[in-house]
């Protein structure tokens, strides 16, 4: 298990999204992934109140889908794609950090769905997600 976990580490630096968005991993285990993403100028969708966009939003739950998703990995030749995503915007957002929390609810022989809750500090959830991956296993 640590040679995965090690493994996600490095593929979240080798993704030029990733770099941008600048994701950090504060968790990651079998059960449960925690990144982090400070608020950038760049990631904002409404000016006037300084919300994130809800792309980068999208974005950012899709990456943290795709990362908890790779922990069912038995080779390093597997290979995961996002095949669909359903995303619900809760409340508002503000100019803090965003923390994405994904944890795996189904893993079959090619098929992960995996449940991301985004929110910042104060844990109040503002964007629910669930991310279906195929995995192709080696």
């Amino acid at each position: 298990m640590e040679q995965k976990i090690a493994a996600i580490r490095q593929f979240l630096d080798l993704m030029p999204s990733n770099k941008i968005f600048g994701l950090e991993i504060i968790e990651l285990n079998e059960q449960e992934l925690l990144l982090k993403v400070p608020f950038k100028e760049e990631f904002i969708g409404d000016f006037a109140q300084r919300r994130w966009h809800g792309g980068i939003l999208a974005s950012i739950a899709d990456s943290a889908g795709g990362m908890m998703g790779a922990i069912t990995f038995q080779s390093y030749e597997d290979r995961i794609n996002t095949i669909d995503m359903r995303i619900d915007y809760l409340h508002r957002t503000h100019d803090l950090p965003i923390y994405a929390k994904a944890k795996i609810i189904k893993s079959g022989k090619r098929i992960v769905v995996v449940d991301v809750d985004l929110y910042h500090e104060e844990e109040k959830v503002h964007t629910t997600a669930r991310v279906t991956c195929s995995v192709l296993r080696n």
